[in-house]
């Protein structure tokens, strides 16, 4: 196998769009937008972002199932129960003027879910299944040196059939 390795697959973090952690959820969604391209009908990019904290160093990342599940506040605006109340019209305005949802509210921090650079494919895949989660950050010597993606393993996976 050609690729047996994360540090073969992974994606290396200066490929990446990053935020600070200081950013709003609004920041992220831009940043993220802005780094996805259509070709074809199709939507093509990665699905997370890298948060940077203090002096520039990786902090977490967050990913696009993060943003969707913190971009929820939405669902209230429309709510017609909610709207329907009295105070509803007034706590929807106020929620929406006052959220100043942080990326660092909302990221995965760095040390939670990680794979060594040495890991084998079968390693990586089984803690992405295992942690329930399509990106890992890669790490070597205690320091992050890249992102693994679940579709890094799935291009690789075949050579484990042969």
């Amino acid at each position: 196998m050609s690729k047996n390795i994360a540090a073969d697959i992974m994606v290396p973090l200066n490929d990446y769009v990053s935020i600070s952690k200081d950013a709003t959820l609004f920041d992220a969604i831009k940043e993220l937008k802005h780094a996805m391209h259509n070709r074809g009908g199709a939507w093509h990019g990665h699905r997370s972002v890298l948060v940077l904290g203090d002096k520039g160093k990786l902090a977490g990342i967050l990913t696009m199932s993060g943003l969707l599940r913190a971009a929820g506040i939405k669902e209230l605006d429309e709510d017609p129960f909610i709207k329907a109340e009295s105070w509803g019209w007034y706590y929807v305005n106020k929620m929406r003027q006052e959220t100043k949802v942080r990326v660092r509210d909302i990221m995965r921090p760095l040390e939670m879910y990680t794979i060594n650079s040495n890991a084998t494919v079968l390693e990586v895949a089984l803690t992405l299944l295992k942690y329930q989660v399509n990106t890992l950050p890669v790490m070597q010597k205690g320091k992050p040196v890249g992102i693994v993606r679940s579709i890094d393993v799935f291009m690789v996976i075949d050579d484990y059939f042969h």
